[in-house]
C-alpha cells in the first residue's frame, strides 16, 4: 500500500502537469486569443517552479520525512488546482490564471517527486530499480492518459481543464497520504 502510495501520487501529479500543459497552450492561443510566443514565455513558469521546488526538496528532505515531503507537495498540488478551480470557476480566465497555478503545481512536483521516487524505492531495496521503473512508467501513463482525456472532452473552454485537473489532484492528495498515514499509525515499511 505505500509503494501505491508513492507511485501514485507520482504519477497523478504529472497527470495535473500534463493535463495543464497540454490544455494551457490551447487555451492561451484558442480561448485568449493570445500569441504562441506569449504562452512560450508564461510556460516558463512551469520548469521554474519545477525548479525551486526541487532546490527547496534538496534543504529541506534531511530535516523533514520522505512522506512529510510527499504530503506536502500534494498539498501544494492540491491547493493550487483547488485556487485555480475556484477563480476559472468565478468566470475569470487569465494567463497568470492559468500560469500561475501551474508554477505552484511544479513546485508541488519538485517537493514530492525526488521524495516520491525514493520512498517506493525503499519499500523493497532489493528491487529497488523495479520500483523506479514503475514509478516513471505510472508519471508518463497517467501523465499521457490524462492529457488524453483532457483532448476529447475539450469543449473549446477551461471547463474540461478544470475537471480533469481538480479529479488527478484530489487522487494526488489521497495517494501521498497513505505514506504518511501509514508512517504516522506505525504500519510496516513493506505494507
Amino acid at each position: 500500500l505505500r509503494f501505491a502510495g508513492y507511485v501514485f501520487q507520482s504519477g497523478f501529479s504529472s497527470a495535473c502537469f500534463y493535463t495543464m500543459a497540454a490544455a494551457s497552450a490551447f487555451l492561451m492561443t484558442g480561448y485568449l486569443g493570445r500569441s504562441a510566443s506569449e504562452f512560450g514565455s508564461y510556460f516558463a513558469l512551469f520548469p521554474c517552479g519545477f525548479f525551486l521546488g526541487n532546490l527547496v526538496s534538496s534543504r529541506l528532505t534531511r530535516r523533514f520525512s520522505i512522506e512529510g515531503m510527499v504530503i506536502t507537495g500534494a498539498s501544494v498540488n492540491f491547493l493550487a488546482i483547488a485556487a485555480q478551480s475556484a477563480v476559472i470557476l468565478s468566470g475569470h480566465v487569465s494567463p497568470l490564471v492559468l500560469f500561475i497555478p501551474g508554477a505552484l503545481i511544479t513546485f508541488g512536483q519538485g517537493l514530492a517527486l525526488p521524495n516520491s521516487t525514493t520512498g517506493a524505492m525503499r519499500v523493497i531495496p532489493s528491487l529497488s530499480g523495479t520500483a523506479s521503473g514503475i514509478g516513471v512508467f505510472c508519471q508518463t501513463f497517467l501523465g499521457a492518459l490524462f492529457a488524453q482525456i483532457y483532448s476529447i472532452i475539450s469543449d473549446g473552454t477551461p471547463m474540461p481543464m478544470v475537471w480533469v485537473v481538480l479529479f488527478c489532484s484530489i487522487m494526488t492528495l489521497i495517494a501521498g497520504s497513505i505514506p504518511f498515514v501509514l508512517k504516522v499509525t506505525g504500519r510496516a515499511a513493506g505494507t
